[in-house]
């Protein structure tokens, strides 16, 4: 998958970039963890689990704290999305 198709999530993404891995195959491997799984989570259809959260501070050396504020912000709501409005102004349009 290419990185415009893949959705962003703050607690994977910051997992795969202090860890030095490329793809979240590569993270599941080393966690331990099916790839489905994190798939899943990166989706948004599974929540992070607490043993996921365990693995992730024992083997890739993240403190607590700090995955807590991550977790908080892959569950913060993604902003709408832009909507134009289109002024008429009798028969022309801006």
């Amino acid at each position: 998958m290419n990185a415009a198709a893949r959705c962003p999530h703050p607690l994977l993404d910051t997992v795969l970039r202090r860890m030095g891995l490329r793809n979240d195959a590569s993270l599941a491997r080393v966690l331990e963890v099916s790839a489905p799984c994190l798939s899943k989570v990166r989706r948004g259809r599974a929540a992070v689990s607490a043993e996921l959260v365990l693995r992730i501070h024992e083997i890739g050396g993240l403190p607590l704290a700090e995955l807590r504020a991550l977790l908080a912000a892959a569950d913060a709501p993604a902003p709408a999305p832009r909507r134009y409005l289109r002024l008429t102004l009798g028969k022309r349009s801006l």
